[in-house]
C-alpha cells in the first residue's frame, strides 16, 4: 500500500470514517503489535470494552483507556517510521551524485623531459620516466600536486595566501615560493629533496622532518624511515633540465636508472664486485650510448659488452 494512502486512512479510522474494509485492514495492522511489549498490561473485559467502543463509533463519551493511549502514540510513531522508511527507500534508490576528483596526468618516457606550467604560473619540469598529477581544485584553497613516479624540478610563484605542496609516497613537501628538486623514483631506495631557493618543510604524515634552507638535501631511506641531511651543489641536483646529469658516488642501481633514462638501454653488472662499485661522472644528454659506456668502464677499468637492451658491466 502506498504510504499517502495508509495515512489517510488512518486518519478516517480515528474519525470513525473508515468503511468495514478499512477498519478490518487497520485493526490487523494494529493487532499484529506483541501485546506482551506493552508496559501495562490490560484486563480482557476492558480490551472488549475499548475494542465495543471503536466499533460502534463512539468518540468521547467514555473515559480514554490506557490502550488508546498507547494506540495513538503508535500511529504517531508509525507514521514517522513510515516517512522515515519512505525518504530512506528514495535516498537509497536515488543516491546523491559525488562528483569524483579529476586530475591533469603528465608524464614522460625514456629520453624524455617535459615542461609543464601550473595555472598560478608556477613551472614543473619533468625528467624522463615520471608522472606527476594535476587536480582539478588545483589553486582554490591551497596549491597541490602529486608527483607519482620520477624525478621533478618545481619553480613555484610566490603566494603567502595559498601554499604549494608537493604529495609523492611517503612525503609531503610544502612551500610558499621557491625552487627545488624532487627525486623519488620507485626503483631507487630513497627519496631526495634538494633545495636551490627559498625555504622548503618535509613532512611524514602529520610529522616534520626538516626545514631545508638552500643548498640542503634530504635523503629518506624508504624501507626503515630513517633520513640524512646534507650540503649538496643544488645547482648539480637539477642541471638534468639542462642535459647534464651529476652523479657522485653513487651506487650500480642508480648509474643503471640515469641510463636507461637517457638510452632505453639497461644496465646489469657482471659481477658483484662491479655492483658494488661507486660511481661518480657526469653524463650529457646528447653524448652517444656507446662513449657514455666507455667512460663508465674506464672507471673502474671494467668492459662491457651488448646483449639485445641489455649491456653487461664485467
Amino acid at each position: 500500500m502506498e504510504l499517502r494512502k495508509f495515512i489517510k486512512q488512518l486518519g478516517r479510522y480515528q474519525k470513525g470514517a473508515t468503511n468495514e474494509t478499512e477498519k478490518a485492514i487497520i485493526e490487523a495492522w494494529y493487532d499484529s503489535y506483541d501485546a506482551g511489549n506493552e508496559k501495562q498490561a490490560l484486563p480482557a473485559e476492558e480490551l472488549e470494552r475499548v475494542r465495543n467502543a471503536m466499533h460502534a463509533k463512539i468518540s468521547g463519551s467514555i473515559n480514554t483507556p490506557v490502550r488508546s493511549m498507547w494506540f495513538s502514540y503508535r500511529i504517531a510513531a508509525s507514521i514517522l517510521l513510515l516517512c522515515c522508511s519512505a525518504a530512506l527507500i528514495y535516498f537509497l534508490r536515488n543516491p546523491a551524485t559525488i562528483v569524483p576528483e579529476t586530475y591533469t596526468t603528465l608524464s614522460t618516457h625514456n629520453g624524455e623531459i617535459r615542461k609543464l606550467t601550473l595555472p598560478d604560473s608556477s613551472v614543473v619540469w619533468l625528467n624522463a620516466q615520471s608522472r606527476v598529477r594535476i587536480p582539478s581544485n588545483f589553486d582554490k584553497t591551497i596549491r597541490q600536486v602529486y608527483l607519482d613516479e620520477g624525478e621533478a624540478y618545481f619553480e613555484v610563484k610566490h603566494n603567502v595566501h595559498k601554499p604549494f605542496r608537493v604529495i609523492t609516497a611517503p612525503l609531503q613537501v610544502q612551500v610558499l615560493g621557491t625552487s627545488f628538486n624532487i627525486n623519488a623514483y620507485h626503483s631507487l631506495p630513497h627519496v631526495k629533496i634538494t633545495v636551490v631557493t627559498g625555504k622548503v618543510g618535509v613532512s611524514k604524515g602529520t610529522k616534520l622532518l626538516s626545514f631545508l634552507a638552500p643548498g640542503q638535501e634530504l635523503s629518506y631511506m624508504t624501507d626503515n624511515g630513517t633520513f640524512e641531511q646534507k650540503k649538496v651543489d643544488a645547482g648539480q641536483s637539477q642541471s638534468w633540465k639542462d642535459g647534464d646529469t651529476y652523479l657522485n658516488r653513487v651506487k650500480f642501481e642508480e648509474l643503471s636508472l640515469v641510463f636507461k633514462n637517457l638510452y632505453g638501454l639497461t644496465l646489469k653488472a657482471g659481477s658483484k664486485r662491479v655492483h658494488d662499485y661507486l660511481f661518480t661522472l657526469r653524463i650529457k644528454r646528447n653524448t652517444p650510448a656507446t662513449e657514455t659506456l666507455k667512460l663508465i668502464s674506464a672507471i673502474h677499468n671494467a668492459h662491457f659488452r651488448k646483449e639485445g637492451t641489455n649491456v653487461i658491466i664485467y
